[in-house]
């Protein structure tokens, strides 16, 4: 008997999926593209720890001392994670009144200090003209800045309006120089509120001051890499927890035109003749309605639930899926492995589900990649006009309707949330391209 490697090794064959595998592995702008969505779909999962260990501030606190800040800017976290690490500040420099205890005062005038060092790069125990300009300007509440000289006037055509021009009265002997007496109207990394609400939290016998006992240190001042908004909240930490509403609206509301519009089409196109063209019919009325318009309706009608806005996203998208997987079906529906199915009395449902749709799942897995972008675009458009996500939650669109109300003086707050809308998509883009290449290589452009 001839041996079977007399004519060589047979090569082993491979499945319609290992080839995808292999062909999409090939194509590098698919495979950037997933790397991106993937590394954005786990900062949203992981926002907790983002916001903890990462940025320092949560998405909902508000600083009272406010002007929008820009990138590079510092505020101290008012829901602060490093109370434990004691001694940021030491007793002695936060007593300053030498009484044993710790009022909201002393605890301003501490940060006070702490930035002023900060700002003080030759630490000659002034600022120069030189040293305060590389600072970003919203560390300054522009109404309470006095400059000490005309010098200083250079500032006010980047700050906001101030009430009293005068203030940029030149002082004949002024040295130029903002001597650390002076910081109160320089620096406020906290108000008096924020240091009371700091006050309470180890507060113990609820004095309103915090004797030695109960001192914990003070939380290190957090730097704000994206900026931050009118209310003081940080940009980057909204931005985080913003990718996880815009991706779950995205893949929720895919998943329910997914599950309709599957349903749907493969039944019309197993099924044909009469029930096909009523089907059929029907979603050709739902193309010529104003969907745009209907999901407005119903959030105005029902009320801006998230929930509702998966729903109503998802209600809007399968008609192009149903039409999709109808075409498939219809295609597949005489193959030999369907009449073995109805030989053995496998029921409708069954040839549907278990046959016909997942020989199809190519091009449907496609068009879902596809449709995540634009459902996600939707939800932003539908957030700029104030029917979408909520507050206290927020989205990409949300926050990009929110920067736009200060997008000439604040402009980082439209930038970025806009960026990360727009990276995410083309991702989206060029990674359903890449599947669609991959599955269905005939359509390819060699």
């Amino acid at each position: 008997m001839a041996d079977s490697n007399t004519h060589g090794e047979l090569e082993k064959g491979s499945s319609l999926w290992a080839d995808a595998f292999q062909r999409l592995r090939k194509n590098r702008a698919a495979l950037i593209s997933g790397a991106i969505l993937i590394l954005i779909a786990l900062t949203a999962l992981l926002y907790e720890v983002v916001s903890q260990y990462g940025t320092g501030f949560m998405m909902e606190e508000q600083h009272t001392w406010v002007v929008p800040k820009p990138p590079g800017a510092r505020s101290v976290p008012s829901h602060f994670y490093e109370l434990s690490q004691a001694g940021l500040l030491s007793w002695e420099n936060t007593d300053s009144n030498k009484d044993g205890f710790v009022e909201p005062r002393e605890i301003v005038d501490a940060y006070r200090s702490l930035e002023f060092s900060n700002l003080d790069l030759d630490k000659s125990g002034a600022l120069s003209y030189d040293e305060y300009v590389d600072a970003p300007l919203s560390r300054v509440s522009p109404n309470k800045f006095i400059p000490d000289c005309a010098r200083w006037a250079m500032i006010k055509r980047s700050m906001a309006p101030i009430e009293d021009p005068t203030v940029f009265a030149c002082d004949a002997g002024a040295d130029n120089l903002m001597q650390p007496k002076e910081t109160g109207k320089l620096v406020e990394l906290v108000s008096s509120g924020e240091a009371q609400e700091m006050i309470n939290r180890v507060d113990k016998d609820s004095d309103g001051l915090i004797s030695k006992a109960e001192y914990v240190g003070l939380p290190m001042p957090r730097t704000h890499i994206l900026g931050s908004d009118k209310l003081g909240r940080d940009l980057l930490t909204r931005t985080v927890y913003g990718a996880r509403i815009s991706l779950a609206v995205g893949l929720l509301a895919t998943l329910v035109s997914f599950m309709i519009g599957v349903t749907w089409g493969a039944t019309a196109g197993f099924l044909g003749g009469k029930v096909d063209n009523i089907m059929m019919r029907l979603v050709d009325i739902l193309y010529g309605l104003p969907f745009m318009f209907l999901v407005i309706l119903l959030m105005v009608v029902f009320g801006q639930k998230i929930y509702l806005l998966f729903l109503a996203l998802g209600a809007i998208q399968w008609l192009t899926m149903a039409r999709i997987v109808r075409g498939q079906v219809i295609s597949l529906k005489n193959q030999e492995f369907v009449e073995a199915a109805e030989t053995i009395g496998v029921s409708n449902s069954g040839i549907i589900f278990k046959h016909l749709i997942p020989n199809a799942l190519g091009p449907i897995i496609v068009y879902a990649t596809l449709t995540v972008p634009a459902v996600m675009l939707e939800e932003a458009f539908l957030s700029f006009l104030g029917l979408g996500v909520q507050a206290p939650q927020t989205s990409w669109g949300a926050l990009i309707s929110e920067g736009r109300q200060l997008m000439e003086t604040s402009p980082w707050l439209i930038i970025w949330p806009s960026v990360a809308l727009a990276a995410t998509l083309l991702s989206l883009n060029f990674l359903g391209d890449g599947l669609r290449d991959a599955l269905d290589p005939q359509l390819r452009k060699d």
